[in-house]
């Protein structure tokens, strides 16, 4: 009867103990510490992952490229047309009065700190009043308006924030260059017979005709404020005007 006799294999603690006593007498064999050889192992490893994540790298954008998708610098520009200082006139209206409309001029100086960041340092206008027929319309009924004031002047300064510069083709003929900016601030107006603080907001579409022209479309709302009677009276005014722009 033949006896068959089974060794298991050792594992855990000792098994690492020999494959280490192992790696130490290869070492000795060949005039080399344990040290070197971990050395070794681990540049070899450092190595293959450096080489591997390098090629991930590299063909990453590449296969976002192959599935529609365009690198950022090329779907971000620089803006092609910049400019410090800028003035600008005005051909504006105030549409809101329904008795007296106002056609106003006016211009602007506005300093740009930044493709994005902008001072308008002084807003002026004037406005030319015209009646409407409204008030005619009411001599039937014997009715009268109440009087209310109408704005003359006006000067604001306001902070510009530019974030969107856009550029179209135009019939496939031409390349348009163009910005959309908001703005923000405040300042005074002087009605037929009181002066009133006023707070603005707006926002503008600019058209480049050249590098040092460009065409503005504008419109704000004004709130102006007049403390009176132990009360403050809010009058809202809207103004949207068309505007030729110097810039250098």
């Amino acid at each position: 009867m033949t006896t068959a006799v089974i060794r298991r294999r050792s594992f855990g603690p000792n098994r690492r103990k020999r494959q280490t006593e192992v790696r130490r007498d290869r070492a000795e064999a060949d005039g080399l510490d344990l040290g070197s050889i971990l050395l070794r192992q681990s540049l070899l490893y450092t190595s293959v992952l450096a080489v591997f994540l390098g090629t991930f790298a590299v063909a990453s954008p590449a296969s976002a490229d192959s599935n529609g998708y365009a690198y950022s610098s090329r779907a971000v520009q620089n803006r092609h047309f910049q400019g410090s200082h800028e003035f600008t006139s005005w051909l504006g209206v105030l549409p809101i009065d329904a008795f007296t409309k106002g056609v106003t001029v006016g211009g602007a100086y506005t300093v740009h700190f930044t493709d994005w960041i902008g001072w308008e340092v002084v807003n002026f206008l004037h406005s030319f009043q015209f009646d409407t027929d409204l008030e005619s319309e009411l001599d039937p009924f014997d009715l009268e308006p109440t009087p209310f004031e109408v704005l003359e002047d006006l000067i604001t300064t306001n902070l510009l924030f530019k974030p969107i510069y856009w550029k179209g083709a135009l019939l496939d003929r031409a390349i348009l260059h163009g910005e959309i900016g908001l703005l923000l601030g405040g300042g005074m107006g002087w009605f037929t017979r009181s002066r009133r603080a006023v707070v603005d907001y707006g926002i503008m579409f600019r058209f480049y005709l050249t590098r040092a022209l460009s065409v503005r479309i504008d419109a704000r709302h004004n709130l102006f404020f007049l403390n009176e009677d132990n009360s403050t009276d809010v009058e809202h005014e809207l103004w949207t005007a068309l505007g030729l722009s110097l810039q250098f």
